[in-house]
């Protein structure tokens, strides 16, 4: 199971396929390059906290050490900035879990193993791209129908797919793939997002790797085709 510092790692080799070389980029736009990401970087957890309407640039700004009108320099609306910011999570998702997958090995069910891990994993260290999904679908709002555009419907579409490809293969057991997808997705994440109250109220942490690996071996028995 990933670390802290090996999903850091991780992160920085998936951010270089996004960004590619700066070998022969100046300095200048270096500099503007890394503002653009601090302020990425600080819209992120600033819109999943509060949404978008109770969000606000100034706060933005000052969760990136810069001023309001640098991040409008970069950003022309606070629309725009959502959706650069809702664009690098969710390439930063699937970014972990295209490494995931090469790196699985040729065991029969490894594939679903990699990318439960890889999911869990991820929304450990970046919970915050569920909750921009559930601020929007919560709203109904424009934001919404522009995340389905981009990102929801072919989310949607891969893990049908993915789930449709092991059940051919007989090692998943039969179902809706939208029903089984929804119920695998809300396995994997919902023990994170009640994490903070069961360590309280239970003292068992559930986002350690140790609870993270049984929750992966509990899901994969669960869906598992009968023999």
């Amino acid at each position: 199971m990933l670390r802290s510092a090996q999903f850091y790692k991780l992160t920085m080799r998936v951010y270089g396929r996004l960004m590619g070389s700066v070998a022969h980029v100046n300095t200048r736009q270096q500099q503007r390059e890394q503002t653009r990401l601090q302020i990425l970087e600080a819209a992120i957890p600033e819109f999943a906290r509060a949404g978008f309407d109770a969000a606000s640039l100034a706060d933005i700004a000052a969760r990136a050490g810069v001023k309001k009108a640098l991040v409008q320099y970069h950003f022309a609306t606070k629309e725009l900035l959502w959706q650069a910011a809702a664009d690098r999570i969710w390439h930063e998702r699937n970014g972990c879990m295209e490494i995931y997958f090469a790196e699985r090995g040729e065991e029969p069910m490894a594939g679903v193993r990699a990318a439960f891990t890889a999911l869990v994993q991820f929304t450990r260290e970046r919970p915050q791209w569920l909750w921009f999904m559930f601020h929007e679908a919560a709203a109904g709002t424009e934001r919404l129908s522009w995340l389905i555009e981009h990102w929801l419907r072919r989310d949607y579409l891969t893990g049908e797919s993915f789930i449709e490809h092991f059940q051919r293969r007989g090692l998943v057991r039969q179902g809706p793939p939208l029903q089984m997808l929804h119920m695998i997705t809300g396995a994997l994440t919902y023990n994170l997002l009640v994490a903070p109250q069961t360590l309280q109220a239970t003292g068992v942490d559930l986002v350690s790797s140790a609870s993270i690996e049984q929750q992966v071996d509990l899901l994969l028995a669960m869906i598992a085709a009968p023999a």
